[in-house]
């Protein structure tokens, strides 16, 4: 979906990508209680959104958005809800509610995400040409 002429899909991808691995680096301590996770589990999630998050930003802002960039972004979004489920799986017996809870909303959130921009795949890598 194309809102105007320069705000897409790929910049709300990138950008909270970005800001929640940036606040889980930023709160890791208290997240990791919160959540009642390892420490080392929130830095893994905080690594991967903020490494995510800079390359669909990238993308966002490319003038160039080839069809194997975005299906490279679907993917990596499909991989990571199953990641996300890994976690979850992995973690049930200690992790808190809130921490199953919000784990399982991002993988909500980038699944649909995935479906989406495999879905208009073809659209988002001709935006900006």
């Amino acid at each position: 979906m194309i809102w105007r002429k320069n705000i897409s899909v790929l910049y709300i991808d990138g950008s909270a990508g970005l800001a929640v691995g940036l606040a889980l680096f930023a709160f890791a301590g208290w997240v990791s209680e919160l959540y009642q996770l390892p420490l080392n589990t929130i830095l893994f999630l905080a690594s991967a959104n903020t490494i995510y998050g800079c390359y669909a930003l990238a993308l966002a802002l490319s003038n160039k958005k080839s069809l194997m960039s975005i299906k490279v972004l679907a993917i990596a979004n499909s991989v990571w809800v199953v990641v996300c489920a890994a976690i979850v799986i992995l973690y049930a017996h200690i992790a808190s509610p809130v921490g199953v809870f919000f784990i399982c909303g991002e993988a909500l959130f980038v699944g649909l995400l995935a479906v989406y921009e495999w879905k208009n795949r073809f659209l988002l890598s001709k935006e900006d040409r």
